[in-house]
């Protein structure tokens, strides 16, 4: 009767460490999905290891580096040097601004497949509140269909993640994030700021606009000469400005920064009284 019982007891306790899932550390995560790649992938196949999106930048690196690691050492797949990796990269960062961050699985198969690419492996890292879910895709070149899908959950207290986390992009490097956002944003969109990428494409947009307005559509007797071109030259300064100072307020005070995701500028028409000459105004709204 005893034996019996503590039968019972032990199938049920097993059936329920059983049914737990376990959570597992990043590198535990990595090492899984690198095993899970071999086994998925033909071998021989010539891969790129190309995309990990994650809330820091410096954890999708991390990421990107190990798995690449220790696929090439695996010893069964041709794994394209870092240097063939960048210049695909390069096209779909182009793609990426382009799309205004959407980038398709055709677009990336396509683009891969130009360097002899057979697989693209893209993965991610999102946060669902209890923990977070570690996502690994290899897409086939030729199918433009999923070869390995792996997901697990990682730990939320990971030290790995925590420690990347924790660490805030130093003065020079926002610096050099405001540089590059004069070419259209491309600093913002680099750090996977999306909406402050698109904000100040759309305000060198609007200012070339004027610009254009100014040579294109006015001659030198109108008396509107100079107006389109000032308004340029002010909403060029203020997106300038703005793509400076985005990179300290998007990463320091996030709340700062929704607000000047809902700030939308515009070139508003009137005209001055008396002599009725058409004039134009900068005006701008807040979304609460």
């Amino acid at each position: 009767m005893k034996k019996r019982f503590f039968a019972v007891v032990l199938f049920f306790a097993a059936l329920s460490a059983f049914g737990q899932s376990k959570e597992l550390s990043l590198d535990e995560a990595i090492h899984n999905a690198a095993l899970q790649i071999q086994d998925g992938l033909k071998k021989g196949s010539t891969i790129v290891v190309y995309q990990f999106q994650s809330h820091n930048v410096r954890l999708s690196d991390y990421v990107l580096k190990e798995l690449f690691d220790k696929l090439v050492n695996s010893h069964k797949f041709i794994v394209l040097d870092r240097g063939a990796q960048e210049v695909v990269k390069a096209e779909l960062d182009f793609q990426f601004i382009k799309s205004a961050g959407m980038i398709s699985d055709e677009s990336l198969a396509s683009l891969t497949k130009r360097i002899g690419a057979e697989a693209i492996i893209t993965g991610s890292l999102d946060d669902t509140g209890n923990d977070y879910r570690f996502r690994i895709r290899v897409i086939g070149t030729e199918t433009i269909a999923a070869i390995v899908s792996f997901t697990v959950s990682v730990n939320k207290n990971d030290r790995r993640i925590a420690g990347f986390s924790s660490r805030q992009p130093d003065t020079a490097e926002k610096i050099g994030t405001g540089a590059l956002n004069i070419l259209f944003g491309l600093g913002s969109y680099l750090e996977r700021d999306i909406a402050g990428g698109i904000t100040i494409t759309a305000g060198y947009a609007v200012a070339a606009g004027l610009f254009v307005v100014e040579a294109t559509m006015l001659d030198w007797n109108s008396p509107m000469v100079g107006v389109p071109a000032t308004a340029g030259i002010t909403v060029a300064g203020l997106t300038l400005v703005y793509g400076f100072a985005r990179p300290f307020i998007y990463h320091r005070a996030p709340h700062i920064a929704a607000v000047m995701d809902n700030t939308r500028f515009k070139i508003v028409q009137t005209s001055v009284s008396g002599n009725g000459v058409l004039a134009f105004q900068l005006a701008y709204s807040i979304k609460f």
